[in-house]
Formats: C-alpha cells, structure tokens, sequence
C-alpha cells in the first residue's frame, strides 16, 4: 500500500471538497476551573428579606433552584441527543461523499450531504458504538473492581494485611489499564472498518462488525502501519495547535476586553457598579468565545475531514487488492 499517497489524496480532498467542511466542524464539535474575584460578594443581614435569618435559605429560592436545575438538566439531556443525531449523521456524510468523489469526482452540496447522512446507516454506527462500547466499559469497570477487592484486607485491622492487599491491587490496576490500553488501540483500528463496511457495503450492524473484522485480519500489517502514521500525525497536530490556541487566547482577551470595558463604563453611569460587571461580562464572554473557538472549531473541521478521508480510501485500496 502507498501510504504517502493516500494520505496525500486525502489532504487533496479536504481542501478541494469544501462542502465536507461542515461534517468535519460537526464531528469536531461532538467528539471533544476555576473562580473569578469580580464576581465575589459578601452577603450581610441587611441583604436578607426581612424575617429570614442569615443561612436560612427563603422557600422561593430553594424552589427556583430546584426548577433551574430540572430545567438545566432537560437542556443537557436534550444537548446530548442533538449531539449524538448530528454526529452520526455528519460522520455517515463524510464516508460516502469522500468514497463517491473518489469514485466519481463529483462533489455533492451541504444539503446533499445531511440527505445522505440522515439514514438508517447513521442509526447503525450509533448501535455499532452501543455494541462494542458498552460490554466493553461493563466488562473493563468489572475488571476495575476486582483489582481493588484485595483492599479489603484492611477490614481485618492488621496493616500486613492490608498493606498487602494495596500492593496487589496496585500492581492489579496497572495491569487492568495495560490491558485497557491495548483493547484501546485495538478497537480504535476496527472501529474505522467497522464504520465503512456499514456505511459503504449497506451491511447490518453485526454483519458490519464480522465482515470488518475480516478485512483487518487480512491486512493487519497495513492497518497497523497506516493506524502508527495517524497517531504520529494526530500527535504532531495536537503540538501545533498549542501555540495556535494560545495566539487565541490573547488574541480573544483584547478584542473582548475593549467592548466589554465599553460597555461597563457605559452601564455603571447609567444603573450602577453591580450592573456594569454582569453587562461587561455579558458582552465580553460572547466575544471571547467566538474569537478563540470558531478558530479552533474550523481547524479540528479540517483534521476530522482529514482522518476520515484517510480511513475511507484506505478502506478503497483493501478493498481494491
């Protein structure tokens, strides 16, 4: 297999095929402390509404708390669907229009793509995940608690024994993570022809699973030398992205700090010291998130667009042999 040529193929493909941009800012944006002492306040008795002593929480706040909790946490349940919908269907889009413009030449549009994304295929890589993720974390969590059990020397209250039971748990554990590591890296290979043989072959979710385990068997060597060349390369562009995001963290800092220092001023002369910080706040944050994120969105874009490309013309010239 030509390594170099593939991956220069799949680098070709990211920047002639614009439209795959959007899945890969998607998948980008789906797979991925601290306090601040402008916002710190000293309550006193004056501050509590009278007949309320201090630490005494009043029955209205305790019952808004509980609603902005329910209300937070539907959000998150409600984030977490939409996230997991628009990741399959963006990482279904991905592998069928790189293999059809590699086929064909033809580039399909935005809108195009989601039609082709959103499919049963898309249905299938989430059971594909649910399938092969969840014995596996069930049966590593299993494993976890096993290597902790001789820690129950310690209830015997003699410290041989306990000490013994800490030293076996601790070499126990470091086994289980090795072992972790290697399922890991493993699963990690498979999981990409898992992923084509589904989308590609129309194949069911098991069937996707048997036949994609085939095609790595029969190519390990190929799999393994193109799975070190991802790696290194993943590693090289995490290191560049370094000194990139913090240029953006500066680079955001200033260009926030300036309409937000605005806008305080403006907002202390009119309601007041309170007011100005949550209206400074208020229209820095936005600034500062969009300066450094969409940045850094658009870049982890073009790295998912990269790596797909690079799994589904592999997948082609194994394919192809």
């Amino acid at each position: 297999m030509d390594y170099g040529k593939i991956l220069k193929r799949a680098w070709h493909t990211v920047w002639r095929y614009r439209a795959l941009w959007i899945f890969g800012a998607i998948l980008a944006l789906t797979t991925g402390g601290g306090g601040s002492n402008w916002l710190q306040y000293t309550f006193n008795r004056e501050d509590w509404p009278p007949g309320v002593r201090p630490g005494q929480i009043p029955p209205g706040v305790v019952s808004a708390l509980i609603a902005i909790g329910i209300g937070l946490a539907f959000l998150a349940f409600v984030f977490i669907i939409v996230a997991a919908v628009a990741r399959y269907v963006s990482e279904t889009a991905l592998i069928q229009m790189v293999d059809e413009h590699e086929e064909t030449g033809e580039q399909r549009t935005v809108r195009q793509g989601f039609r082709m994304g959103w499919s049963r295929t898309a249905w299938r890589l989430f059971l594909i995940d649910l399938l092969i993720g969840l014995p596996v974390a069930v049966g590593f969590i299993l494993l976890f608690l096993l290597a902790a059990a001789p820690l129950l020397l310690w209830t015997t209250r003699s410290t041989a024994a306990g000490a013994l039971g800490t030293a076996i748990t601790i070499g126990l554990g470091l086994l289980v993570i090795l072992l972790a590591i290697v399922v890991g890296v493993i699963l990690s290979a498979l999981m990409h022809f898992f992923r084509r043989v589904c989308v590609l072959e129309r194949r069911g979710v098991t069937e996707s699973i048997r036949r994609g385990y085939f095609v790595v068997r029969q190519n390990v060597k190929d799999v393994a030398v193109l799975w070190l060349i991802m790696l290194g390369l993943g590693l090289g562009w995490g290191i560049a992205m370094i000194p990139v995001a913090l240029l953006l963290l500066v680079l955001g800092g200033v260009i926030a700090s300036l309409p937000a220092l605005l806008a305080g001023v403006l907002a202390n002369l009119a309601f007041g010291d309170a007011a100005a910080w949550i209206i400074g706040l208020a229209v820095g944050i936005p600034l500062f998130i969009l300066v450094v994120a969409v940045p850094l969105l658009f870049l982890g874009g073009l790295w998912e667009v990269f790596k797909s490309g690079v799994w589904t013309l592999t997948y082609r010239e194994l394919q192809a042999k």
